[in-house]
């Protein structure tokens, strides 16, 4: 199954696996729970954009980017804080399955943390790494369209799959679909600001390293 995965921090992976290894005891498990959370929404935003940018030379560009990263982080983790807290363990084991989903290994044997993608798209986006790796012109467009695809099926699966584990309150349930828009609406916005202002050598870059994310 195609899917994309960056490389969890030590400390993630092993807040991961604690809680898998504990799903059945006694003692609260949402504080685990909580930690993965808040860990997986810094990390993916460091991973797909913080990392990336870091390859550009300063410019309108990176700071858009930068800022879209500030965004999403303290949207997301606004959101969080008032949707986690004290549950059940019955509640949590539900999250912490859906973690198991999202923990990958990929071909070297690596964990990585991340979604199942639709095989289409990252087939789409490996051959523009590919041609762009290669020194070939590429819709920029088109790519730019495939990240709102691929921003899409992200928020999808870590905030709104995610968020279904939680045992959430209609209240709750409606702030919840509604962070996940205006993420939703910030990347779409952000990919075309930024992807089609990219020179060719920060196309190069982004192929380059967003090639190591994606697996078929």
């Amino acid at each position: 199954m195609p899917f994309f995965g960056f490389i969890p921090s030590a400390e993630l992976l092993n807040t991961i696996q604690t809680a898998q290894q504990n799903k059945n005891s006694s003692e609260p498990l949402y504080p685990l729970r909580d930690k993965t959370a808040l860990l997986i929404n810094d990390e993916i935003i460091d991973a797909i954009l913080t990392e990336l940018v870091r390859r550009f030379p300063p410019s309108e560009k990176r700071d858009t980017a930068e800022k879209l990263a500030g965004y999403i982080k303290s949207t997301v983790a606004v959101l969080l804080k008032q949707l986690l807290g004290k549950a059940s363990n019955d509640v949590v084991r539900q999250s912490i399955e859906f973690s198991e989903k999202s923990l990958f290994k990929d071909p070297q044997g690596q964990y990585r943390v991340g979604e199942p993608l639709d095989a289409n798209l990252v087939s789409k986006l490996k051959q523009n790494y590919a041609d762009l790796s290669a020194g070939k012109e590429i819709d920029k467009q088109a790519l730019s369209n495939l990240y709102k695809q691929f921003g899409e099926a992200t928020v999808r699966h870590f905030m709104s799959d995610f968020n279904k584990t939680l045992d959430l309150g209609m209240i709750k349930r409606k702030a919840s679909e509604l962070g996940a828009s205006a993420v939703i609406k910030a990347i779409n916005i952000a990919a075309d600001k930024i992807i089609l202002n990219l020179t060719n050598d920060e196309l190069k870059a982004m192929a380059e390293y967003h090639d190591t994310l994606f697996y078929v």
